[in-house]
């Protein structure tokens, strides 16, 4: 009887330790890499990736898309610890459906041509805002998970983040270029990492476990739907997305019926007639009564590579012809053409731009805008001629940073425009007016063009953006090709200076 109620009480006090005992990971568990202790991996290397920013082979774009689905794969196996990680788990969802469209997004010209910068600012703002509270909730989370677990609720780490968090964003608001704060950031950063991941290993040590709640969609599942997603969202933006959408026409056949008689006498003068016939009406019509024309032609040749192997034209690809109609004597008035033609059709691949630097830009004191610049571009396509106005035709003012004149802000005139696969005979023009200020000045203006050779570049640009943050003529995919028209008038006559 007494060896059966020492049995009953050893039950007794087994079932009790089982019961209130604290929950340990088993020792095969042990040897393992639990789910808690993975989960804050994921968190701590992620976190660790979104804040890397090198400039270089696409890096700042791959580290943070890796980062940011690191988060939300570390979020989501915590979000059922408390409320906390449960917010950072929605917040890691709503960063990630961000940035995959952003990076979706790049591979179009629409964030340029569409979005203005004012939004732009907004998103930039709000995905801050966004980091900023997923910290705040990775700081409470831990707080919340350390008094669950038994032990005493500080995160002094967490909350450090946060602090490191507001005093980069001032820096980035006061524009801050020095090294040594930089630098001490930097091992502020790696301090508090390494200070995350203590706080982490003190709660796995302690025997905290999370438990493993099955779901339908697993990471890899996940993983590789957004990157189908990327990759057919990417192409998409490239195939259809990479070109203004020009609004082609049929030339008319009675277009300069009202100005032949104006034409002739151009032809008279030396104005080349199948330029001419590129013109619109009304800037034929502005040179009514011409008593001079002045006409400046080259030839220019892209990279081998771009040249149509197969073309027996011994041809360079782009002729520009730069000319001058003299229609005022009393106080010099002049109409400035700068024309492109296409003698070997490239590939087209997205954007076309046209920088012109116009006489009264550089030689003010000589000449002054006489009114607006006009234009337009024109192809063949089953022996029929088509024309468009430019995608955007007008004067751009924005800052670059010159390798010999430093940091300055510029203003010059840009027209930009796409050219369609199918076709031949790619051809354009700008014009614009000048008048005389003062005599004995040269008549000087450049013309720019700058063709995409690949599609290629990631985010994508317009020929625009790239020229106007990178003036060289090799930069990135785009080539510049330029010209100049330039002349002495003077009593005597013409005098070529190009």
């Amino acid at each position: 009887m007494a060896d059966l109620e020492q049995k009953t009480m050893n039950d007794i006090c087994e079932s009790t330790d089982n019961n209130t005992a604290p929950k340990l990971p088993s020792q095969d568990t042990a040897a393992e890499e639990t789910l808690w202790k993975k989960s804050m991996n994921r968190i701590l290397v992620g976190i660790t990736l979104t804040a890397i920013t090198l400039n270089f082979g696409l890096l700042n774009y791959i580290f943070p898309t890796i980062g940011t689905m690191l988060l939300l794969f570390g979020f989501r196996a915590l979000q059922h610890e408390n409320k906390w990680f449960k917010r950072c788990f929605i917040i890691s969802i709503i960063r990630t459906a961000y940035f995959f469209w952003m990076l979706i997004w790049n591979t179009t010209i629409l964030h340029s041509t569409i979005y203005s910068s004012a939004m732009n600012t907004v998103l930039f703002i709000a995905n801050l805002l966004l980091q900023f509270a997923l910290f705040i909730c990775l700081w409470q989370g831990f707080l919340s998970i350390r008094q669950k677990a038994g032990l005493s609720p500080h995160a002094g780490s967490a909350a450090a983040l946060i602090v490191w968090y507001c005093l980069i964003c001032l820096l980035a608001l006061v524009h801050y270029n020095g090294f040594i704060i930089a630098l001490i950031m930097f091992i502020a950063y790696c301090r508090i990492i390494y200070n995350l991941n203590k706080l982490s290993k003190e709660l796995d040590e302690a025997g905290y476990e999370i438990s493993d709640v099955p779901v339908k969609w697993t990471n890899r599942r996940i993983t590789f739907s957004l990157i189908l997603l990327l990759l057919a969202g990417g192409a998409c933006g490239y195939l259809f997305c990479s070109s203004y959408p020009m609004e082609w026409t049929a030339l008319p056949a009675d277009e300069h019926n009202n100005v032949e008689d104006i034409k002739a006498q151009l032809i008279d003068l030396g104005f080349p007639a199948y330029i001419l016939n590129d013109l619109r009406a009304e800037d034929i019509a502005a040179c009514s009564g011409a008593l001079e024309v002045v006409a400046d032609e080259t030839d220019l040749s892209l990279d081998d590579s771009e040249r149509d192997t197969e073309s027996a034209d011994d041809a360079k690809d782009l002729r520009i012809t730069g000319i001058g109609v003299k229609v005022s004597d009393d106080r010099e008035r002049w109409i400035i053409f700068h024309h492109f033609l296409w003698n070997q059709a490239p590939k087209f691949y997205g954007t076309e731009a046209i920088q012109l630097w116009p006489v009264y830009r550089d030689l003010s004191d000589g000449w002054d805008s006489g009114g607006d610049v006009t234009g337009r571009v024109l192809y063949n396509r089953n022996e029929e001629t088509f024309v468009a106005d430019y995608y955007s035709l007008g004067t751009q003012t924005y800052a670059s940073n010159s390798f010999f004149f430093g940091p300055q802000d510029n203003t010059d005139v840009f027209a930009t425009f796409s050219m369609p696969r199918q076709g031949s005979s790619y051809r354009g023009y700008i014009a614009y007016p000048i008048e005389e200020v003062q005599d004995g000045c040269i008549i000087s203006s450049w013309i720019h063009y700058v063709h995409q050779q690949s599609w290629m570049q990631y985010p994508v640009m317009t020929a625009m953006e790239k020229r106007m943050t990178n003036s060289w003529n090799y930069a990135g995919v785009f080539q510049a090709l330029e010209d100049a028209l330039q002349f002495y008038p003077s009593d005597e006559g013409i005098e070529m200076i190009s």
